[in-house]
């Protein structure tokens, strides 16, 4: 026997069936030596109740035994476990009882009465089945590990990216600004940043890549990686931000890369703290819901089709900012979710709970009280 054979022979647990006091002797002589523990049992019925109280790796039966034979106790066992390695001792040669024990998967067979070479034979190819097994479960959980770990570097590098100036403040203007960002999966579709441009002036940027998995993730934080450089740049250089000017370098960086079909949406909005007003491009975003000095809900709807390859024009608006108590600028992911007990969308409801809402923390209970599980990525931005 190799050392690799005999190394894997003690890691296993042994279970041995066997009525004949002297066949249980030699097991006792041969097996200790072998394997890491051994169990015996004198019947069927004890060797199932041993099989079921410890961790077996392999199974070594009497066919004939009293209370219950070695075919009944394996019959049992497959419902427990249905690839431990089962050998069975038989002097019988009846077809049925072969018959079965095939329809078993019974491992192996030895013939009594039997030598200890005819047996280490049969239990090496039995072994051989075992680290087949750990062989693939092994790769199984290295690629787990290995998926595992690229996840975790993707979402930290995604957490790179995703770039908020306000995060520790959480100001802006005299409102606190706070970020919710669940991506459904690791590749997300979404992607957001906030910057302080300067005392004045602030830039939040909501893109929402169409599709699901690698590509739809990849575009997003494509152009928030574009977004940011920009705004490193600009900043360093001490220059003043035009939002025009942004969003005509990104479609110049961003259209070569864009699939034939693909598309984004996308919210670009500058606030001025100076002139109280916001600048603003909405590419078929949801829209931004915003209050005044008032308890009615305005709606900002998009005012551009969504960005593609083909995107020439680009419209921005303005809004006045003067009396601004409230605002939530949110991807898709947040309004499409079902709601509990029934067809509707949360959609429905957004707006209800907006109004309601005093704190980023009470809206998510709101919603999270309504929906019913999360179906996409949902990223929004809640200004109180």
């Amino acid at each position: 026997m190799n050392d690799y054979i005999s190394d894997i022979y003690k890691t296993l647990d042994i279970l041995c069936v066997e009525s004949d006091p002297k066949t249980i002797e030699i097991y006792k002589k041969i097996f200790p030596r072998m394997f890491k523990n051994l169990y015996c049992a004198k019947n069927g019925l004890e060797g199932l109740e041993y099989f079921q109280k410890n961790e077996i790796d392999i199974v070594i039966t009497r066919y004939n035994m009293p209370v219950c034979n070695g075919l009944q106790m394996s019959r049992k066992i497959r419902k427990i476990d249905a690839s431990v390695p089962i050998i069975m001792v038989t002097s019988l040669q009846s077809i049925d009882i072969l018959k079965e024990a095939i329809d078993l998967h019974i491992t192996g067979f030895l013939k009594r009465p039997f030598t200890t070479a005819s047996l280490l034979s049969v239990f090496n190819q039995a072994v051989k089945s075992i680290i087949v097994d750990r062989c693939i479960m092994k790769e199984q959980s290295q690629k787990i590990t290995y998926s595992t770990y690229q996840e975790g570097v993707t979402f930290a590098k995604e957490k790179i990216i995703t770039k908020n100036d306000l995060q520790e403040e959480e100001r802006l203007f005299n409102l606190t600004c706070k970020v919710v960002y669940k991506p459904k999966d690791i590749l997300s579709g979404d992607s957001y940043i906030i910057r302080k441009i300067n005392e004045n002036e602030y830039f939040i940027f909501l893109v929402d890549g169409m599709g699901k998995g690698i590509s739809a993730s990849v575009t997003a934080m494509l152009c928030s990686s574009f977004v940011n450089y920009s705004i490193d740049v600009l900043k360093e250089e001490k220059k003043s931000f035009s939002l025009e000017k942004l969003l005509r370098s990104l479609l110049t960086f961003i259209q070569p890369n864009l699939l034939q079909y693909e598309v984004l949406c996308a919210h670009f909005m500058h606030f001025n703290q100076d002139k109280k007003v916001l600048n603003y491009a909405i590419f078929s975003m949801p829209p931004v819901l915003y209050m005044l000095d008032t308890d009615e809900v305005c709606k900002l709807k998009s005012n551009n089709t969504p960005l593609a390859s083909y995107t020439k024009k680009v419209v921005l608006n303005t809004l006045d900012l003067q009396k601004l108590s409230k605002m939530l600028i949110y991807s898709d992911g947040l309004n499409e979710n079902i709601v509990h007990g029934s067809q509707e969308n949360y959609n429905t409801y957004i707006t209800e709970d907006f109004q309601r809402a005093e704190s980023v923390e009470e809206f998510e209970y709101l919603y999270q009280k309504k929906i019913k599980i999360q179906e996409d990525d949902i990223t929004y931005i809640l200004l109180t």
